[in-house]
């Protein structure tokens, strides 16, 4: 009997199992190293460890990413175990955020000292860079499995999403230095990068682990591009009206750090009140969650997987957190 679509707070529980595997991978990744030193400081970023080193499971990232890439996996095939690709995309998240706390001087993540606060600068570049170097060894290793025009394949996506997201994250610095606000097709450029394009290579990477051919691959980068868009979207939503108990951030932080976030850009380019601005921030991100769900549609998937991948997409335009 086949199941009905999950709601898409149950579709996210229902990673569980998947994300589980994808943490305890990146572990022993980290682990093989010795877990002491520069390990340790990385440790301490995923949650892993207290503020004195004591072991512990402190609250840390969603793992959105593995997981889209595990379904998109099970969804085109699974042909090849594709856990340590898993693991290589939330490296490089993980690598992405010790920087932006930095960059954007953010001294609390998930309600605990970031990196650098805790630690100083220098440390915590060197740990980020650390977590960069085991994300691309996990890629190559897991690249091992392939067939060596897909690793090719796999391996120039994973680059090209690294580049595209410091480019990003390039522009989203340079945009607060700037007295203008961007029109709304530069703040797409720049969430593209920043957010879209490892969300891009998430799903992109379990196609080829999954056995899709390589317009299929391409269909799947381009879905999270645009899924990776609308995060980013509600994301500034959150920034301007979450709790801030649920996402760990105080609002209105980003709009007195100078961000350019898609409230300031639409605000800017309408003017409109607080109710009509939140009204057209959920329309912009259903239309590129839709537009995600359009790129994919016309693929021959596995129905399962499907389901709940399409249910994931639906949860990222619905999560408080």
């Amino acid at each position: 009997m086949q199941s009905t679509i999950a709601p898409p707070g149950e579709a996210y529980a229902r990673t569980a199992e998947l994300r589980a595997r994808v943490a305890a991978r990146m572990r022993a990744l980290v682990d093989a190293r010795g877990g002491d030193g520069v390990y340790a400081l990385a440790a301490y970023h995923l949650g892993w460890r207290d503020e004195d080193g004591t072991p512990c499971d402190a609250p840390a990232g969603k793992l959105l990413r593995p997981a889209l890439l595990l379904l998109a996996s099970r969804a085109c095939g699974d042909a090849h175990d594709a856990l340590d690709a898993a693991a290589a995309v939330e490296l490089l998240h993980a690598f992405s955020l010790v920087h932006d706390d930095i960059e954007d001087g953010d001294a609390a993540r998930h309600h605990r000292p970031t990196l650098w606060a805790l630690h100083g600068v220098p440390l915590a570049i060197n740990a980020g860079d650390c977590l960069f170097a085991l994300a691309h060894r996990a890629l190559a290793d897991a690249c091992d499995a392939l067939p060596r025009d897909r690793a090719a394949l796999a391996s120039a996506i994973f680059g090209e999403a690294c580049l595209s997201m410091i480019e990003g994250q390039h522009l989203d610095i340079d945009f607060e230095s700037r007295a203008t606000v961007p029109a709304l097709d530069a703040y797409v450029r720049m969430v593209a990068g920043k957010t879209g394009a490892l969300i891009g290579a998430a799903l992109a990477l379990g196609a080829i682990w999954g056995g899709a051919s390589e317009p299929d691959v391409r269909a799947f980068q381009a879905a999270g591009v645009d899924l990776g868009i609308a995060f980013q979207a509600v994301d500034d939503a959150l920034g301007h009206w979450g709790d801030p108990a649920r996402t760990g951030k105080a609002v209105g932080a980003d709009v007195a750090r100078g961000k350019k976030t898609l409230p300031v850009v639409l605000a800017r380019a309408g003017g409109t009140d607080a109710p009509t601005l939140r009204a057209e921030v959920a329309a912009f991100a259903a239309r590129h969650a839709g537009r995600a769900r359009a790129r994919i549609r016309g693929i021959a998937m596995a129905a399962e997987p499907a389901r709940e991948l399409r249910a994931l997409i639906d949860f990222v335009l619905e999560r408080e957190a």
